[in-house]
């Protein structure tokens, strides 16, 4: 069960496997309840609905971006969606903050990076959302948090 005051993390891909999906055509912003069959563009809805504070990362933003033009995705996509990303974090309670960078034997460096976001005292956050392997590795049950996939998440959140 997940609370409102919940702190949760979405890992770069959670994004992007939203607004790319499985033919790059999804909207701007998801629907609200979640009526997709793309797990990560429900978890993105529940953001907005308020069902928990979602965290990001300068870094998180900058791979989104990077990420979206490497495929090609227009700036007039780029620029609003990782705007939109920002806003959905503070809509929802939660922040865009620069995490001490630590190491917390997580090998990949973006991978690391996601793991710090979530251990800053700022944000302290119990879920980790990622389609990752080297992430998913680590959990269910990393140093206290849960790391799982956006569809597991979807139906914690919603058996609320």
């Amino acid at each position: 069960m997940i609370d409102p005051a919940t702190p949760v993390v979405f890992d770069v891909n959670v994004y992007l496997d939203y607004i790319l999906g499985d033919d790059g055509s999804w909207p701007l912003l998801p629907d609200v309840p979640p009526t997709t069959d793309n797990p990560a563009a429900d978890a993105v809805s529940l953001a907005f609905a308020e069902r928990f504070r979602l965290f990001a990362s300068p870094q998180i933003l900058r791979n989104i971006t990077r990420v979206m033009r490497a495929v090609g995705q227009s700036e007039q996509t780029v620029e609003p969606f990782v705007v939109a990303v920002a806003e959905m974090c503070e809509f929802s309670g939660g922040s865009v903050i620069e995490p001490d960078a630590r190491d917390h034997g997580v090998s990949d460096h973006e991978d690391n990076l996601i793991a710090s976001l979530a251990k800053d005292p700022g944000v302290d956050a119990l879920i980790i959302v990622t389609s990752d392997r080297d992430l998913l590795d680590l959990g269910p049950d990393w140093r206290g948090r849960l790391v799982m996939r956006p569809r597991d998440f979807v139906r914690r959140v919603v058996a609320r």
